[in-house]
């Protein structure tokens, strides 16, 4: 709104001034009776719309005067609110900052309060849950000489057999791994939906992703050192397991790979289990290689393609449009 300033007013004043003058001397002129009585109605007339006018000028004034408070809150109130908005981002990007420089301490109760910190933060801010996933699985792709056999089933003198195998660490990988079962499990109380996970080249031990909803998932390379179970998980885009090692048994059972997965040149040294999986895609085991058992019953495909896998037990296709030729036909 722009500036009124004071002589404006003053030359309306003088104006309004001028009018009644004006009208006085109309009144007086036309009412061709000099006496008093006239004198006085017209005087007063005259001033009554000089009154009025000024009224009008006074109202316009008031209003003009709110309306400037007005913006002037408003502006307040915009400016308090990025204000805020500015403290708020400095204080995430502080708290992010800190926990990832935790995970890059050299103790493991530290890393551990670094892996929480995020958590934290990503429960409080949903806009920095795709980073934080990122930050997870990029600590899960670091380097790491893991138990070769996974946890389960191994006693204490077993695991510490393990060349270059550290507790401490397999401790927070632990953690980090549950962080993203916590977060992707669409029946969890913390479910943070629409991520994705990048977990090539991995070493993943005891890996469990059950119940979960991902958007793209990489796989590729990874290592799974033990059991995984990806049970009734659902791949709303192409799930990636190119090269991936499977040291132990494999549990896909219900997965739903809604754009399809590919599984080429992985390896499998354990059972497998596709039982009632589906996919709306391709369904890639080209050049696989399968050391146990695998199962397919009950699954809903539009094409397996296993050509050149690798079958230690030839497993049952009945049903399944299966595509067996060379890996390029």
């Amino acid at each position: 709104m722009p500036v009124l300033r004071w002589r404006w007013i003053a030359v309306v004043a003088a104006a309004v001034a001028v009018v009644t003058g004006a009208l006085l001397w109309l009144f007086l002129a036309w009412s061709g009776r000099p006496d008093a009585p006239v004198r006085i109605d017209a005087v007063k007339t005259a001033f009554g719309v000089g009154a009025g006018a000024g009224g009008v000028f006074a109202l316009w004034l008031a209003t003009r005067r709110q309306r400037t408070l007005e913006l002037q809150l408003a502006e307040t109130t915009r400016v308090a609110g990025v204000t805020e908005r500015d403290l708020e981002e400095r204080r995430v990007t502080e708290l992010y900052t800190k926990a990832v420089e935790q995970l890059g301490n050299d103790k493991a109760p530290v890393r551990l309060g670094g892996l929480y910190a995020l958590e934290r933060l990503g429960q409080d801010n949903p806009k920095q849950r795709q980073t934080i996933v990122n930050v997870l699985c990029a600590y899960l792709r670091m380097p790491f000489a893991g138990p070769p056999h996974g946890l389960r089933g191994r006693s204490a003198a077993e695991l510490g057999k393990a060349p270059g195998y550290d507790d401490a660490e397999l401790q927070v990988r632990l953690a980090a791994q549950e962080l993203l079962k916590t977060h992707l499990g669409h029946d969890e109380p913390g479910y943070w939906p629409g991520l994705a996970i990048d977990l090539q080249r991995a070493v993943l031990v005891d890996f469990r992703l059950s119940g979960c909803t991902v958007t793209a998932a990489d796989f590729s390379r990874a290592r799974f050192l033990g059991a995984v179970h990806i049970r009734g998980t659902n791949f709303t885009r192409e799930a990636a397991f190119f090269g991936t090692e499977f040291t132990s048994t494999a549990n896909f059972d219900r997965t739903v790979f809604a754009e399809g997965a590919f599984f080429s040149w992985a390896h499998f040294a354990g059972e497998v289990r596709f039982t009632r999986t589906r996919s709306g895609g391709r369904f890639l085991f080209s050049h696989t290689g399968f050391d146990a058992e695998v199962l397919f019953d009950g699954g809903e495909h539009e094409v397996i393609d296993v050509s050149e896998a690798r079958f230690a037990v030839e497993p049952e296709l009945t049903g399944l449009n299966v595509r067996r030729g060379s890996a390029g036909a």
